[in-house]
């Protein structure tokens, strides 16, 4: 075995193990698969054609129906020509094997006679009486004996047969259980006069045993092979394009996909085949276009939203404390004639209702055009906010930035925003004493964390209810982003935003 390191072991291993060496790997397998079982099947055909079917048996017949026209000549004459039967007898026969000319369509060379046969047990022509003419072996009956007598009774069915002039080879041959044929024919003048008939029985030379492993050394494991390596060649070169061109058609999916996971749904998956992958890219492209309104409309929804928010916040802070700070005013004039000391106070007052609102006004603006927008970026944004948050709420906060980078400002607006309802939720609901924020950058994703010691609440009873988690959660999820609330009671709060970044 070649000793490489094992990086690169495990790099091959890698690279063979994408889809498209699976698919390369599995055309090469089954094209090897098909040949041996093509070669199997062929192996299995010719040995249930040749031991266990009447297929050969039935094309002897055929064959040797075309030779008996050369008997006609020696069984017309009167008494028929029995040394010429014997002659022709000898002639056709070679080493005890059968090697008998076929005539065939005028133009055409002869043919042998089918088949792979042992030694002729015995061969005969007989008259219209069935009585022997001339036999291979040398005669050993007496004369006008006849042929039933000297063949076994299974075989008589097919010499009478031939002697009543029938010329269909289910009836004129068959085989025996001990791998004999037997095979007699009519032989006939041309007026369809019947003469006599031809009988031959014939033995297989080797077992089944021998004939499979024969036809399996001498035919099947060369051309097989030849096959199996040719096939197996076909088949990974082919198999490498057509799983190339379907990886290609993969990677577009999956480029598409990952575009559309960072928010850019402007990217479409084109494939103009008409299969089930191409129906799957139009269904895609459907859905990012589905996805890009929901999206667009969760964001018009989340600035309406936001406008809501900025209203109820005017009305039930600056509204009021503007409306606190004219009573005062109106109260102070009407007092400052007479009682000036108490108009100071309402001054003083109305003066300290000017300065919260201010107050308020200066939050609201803050939330409206966050640091980020002025190019602090997100972390100084989150210091100088909490900082601010923490003087007004009296709530202790930690702020801790790991590996701060450049963000897309749609990022930092996003989390900007998740952190001021966060902050602002702890300040309404949670009797909380200090909370934490932690933003942590990564090469592609960002992660910030808002948490608390508060009370803590149940998120499965709030889950869809409350406006401002749930404004968070839409304008996390619309850059593909996900927000975790994890809250129970008496144990505090903890809200992670986690965004994916390019």
């Amino acid at each position: 075995m070649i000793n490489l390191p094992k990086r690169v072991w495990q790099g091959l291993l890698a690279f063979f193990s994408r889809l498209q060496w699976k698919l390369t790997f599995a055309y090469a397998l089954s094209t090897v698969a098909t040949t041996v079982v093509l070669s199997a099947i062929g192996l299995g055909l010719m040995w249930y054609l040749n031991f266990w079917s009447n297929w050969l048996p039935n094309l002897i017949a055929e064959s040797l129906l075309k030779v008996t026209s050369v008997l006609v000549p020696y069984l017309e004459q009167s008494p028929p020509d029995r040394a010429g039967l014997n002659g022709w007898l000898h002639n056709v026969i070679a080493d005890d094997n059968l090697v008998i000319n076929i005539p065939t369509d005028e133009g055409q060379p002869d043919s042998k006679l089918p088949g792979n046969f042992g030694p002729v047990v015995l061969m005969a022509v007989v008259d219209r009486q069935g009585r022997v003419l001339a036999e291979y072996p040398a005669e050993t009956t007496p004369p006008e004996a006849l042929l039933r007598t000297q063949i076994p009774a299974e075989a008589h069915a097919n010499l009478e047969a031939a002697l009543r002039g029938e010329t269909e080879p289910g009836t004129l041959a068959q085989r025996t259980a001990n791998n004999h044929i037997f095979v007699a024919v009519p032989i006939m003048q041309a007026d369809q006069q019947l003469l006599g008939a031809l009988f031959v029985e014939l033995t297989y030379p080797i077992e089944e045993s021998e004939f499979l492993w024969l036809v399996l050394q001498q035919t099947i494991l060369p051309v097989g092979g030849a096959m199996l390596v040719v096939g197996l060649i076909a088949g990974t070169v082919f198999g490498f394009f057509i799983a190339r061109s379907l990886t290609r058609r993969l990677r577009r999916l999956a480029g598409a996909t990952d575009a559309w996971s960072k928010g850019n749904f402007e990217v479409l998956i084109q494939d103009s085949s008409a299969d089930e992958l191409s129906q799957l890219a139009r269904q895609l492209n459907h859905m990012a276009l589905q996805l890009q309104n929901l999206l667009q409309t969760r964001q018009e929804l989340a600035t309406l939203e936001e406008r809501n928010r900025l209203a109820r916040d005017l009305h039930d802070s600056v509204k009021q404390q503007i409306f606190a700070t004219a009573m005062q005013v109106g109260a102070a004039r009407a007092l400052l004639a007479q009682q000036p000391d108490t108009a100071q106070t309402h001054l003083l007052e109305a003066e300290r209702l000017v300065h919260e609102a201010q107050q308020e006004l200066t939050t609201l603006i803050r939330e409206l055009r966050p640091a980020a927008l002025e190019g602090y970026g997100l972390a100084a944004a989150l210091r100088n906010y909490t900082a601010d948050w923490s003087r007004q709420n009296q709530i202790s906060v930690e702020v801790r930035v790991q590996g701060e980078r450049p963000l897309p400002l749609v990022v930092e607006q996003t989390l900007f925003r998740v952190a001021q309802e966060a902050l602002a939720n702890v300040s309404r609901h949670s009797a909380a004493t200090a909370a934490e924020v932690h933003l942590a950058c990564t090469a592609h994703q960002v992660n910030l964390t808002i948490s608390d010691n508060g009370q803590g609440f149940d998120p499965a009873t709030t889950n869809g209810k409350g406006l401002g988690l749930r404004s968070m959660r839409e304008r996390v999820e619309a850059l593909g982003g996900e927000l975790v609330i994890e809250s129970e009671s008496q144990r505090g709060t903890r809200i992670a935003a986690k965004v994916t970044t390019a």
